[in-house]
């Protein structure tokens, strides 16, 4: 079941995040604060999925403006920045992963996208080929590269759009 993040969920989309961390490297370093990184900033909605009163995926959507966003995402999908919403913090358990949980939670966001009149984009650091497969596979668009630095390093990421389907 697919809803909407509710404030008590945090502890579990927490321990959820630390069990994708240990086997994604994902996020690429561990916040120091991870409830208000899974707020993040400019947070325009977010859901979890949730099987049998356990939460096993979690998707946010975030707002970013002209100085954030990736220049490539400007161009390809040729709308002002603040008609960009970003896909982030999107994780699913291992055990739930081929199941039908990423999907689910992507459409709510493209849902959400498509009632708000917003364009989707997002980027990934480019060793995590399974989350490339997936977004590939959902039809999204690479359309450039760049880089995350970090005060532990840098890491190339892909850079994605998702195409209108209108």
């Amino acid at each position: 079941m697919i809803r909407p993040r509710r404030s008590g969920d945090l502890d579990a989309c927490i321990a959820l995040l630390q069990e994708v961390y240990r086997g994604d490297r994902y996020p690429v370093r561990w916040p120091d604060d991870p409830a208000r990184w899974l707020a993040g900033r400019d947070a325009l909605a977010a859901w979890v999925s949730e099987s049998d009163g356990v939460l096993d995926g979690h998707l946010s959507l975030h707002g970013t403006d002209a100085s954030r966003a990736r220049p490539s995402w400007l161009e390809a999908l040729a709308v002002p920045a603040d008609r960009i919403a970003v896909v982030s913090r999107f994780f699913v358990a291992q055990a739930a992963r081929r199941q039908g949980v990423g999907s689910a939670l992507m459409r709510a966001a493209e849902d959400h996208a498509a009632g708000h009149e917003l364009r989707l984009a997002l980027d990934v650091a480019d060793h995590n080929l399974d989350a490339i497969a997936f977004y590939e596979r959902c039809g999204w668009q690479r359309v450039g590269t760049a880089t995350l630095t970090l005060d532990v390093g840098t890491f190339p990421l892909v850079v994605y759009v998702l195409p209108s389907r209108g």
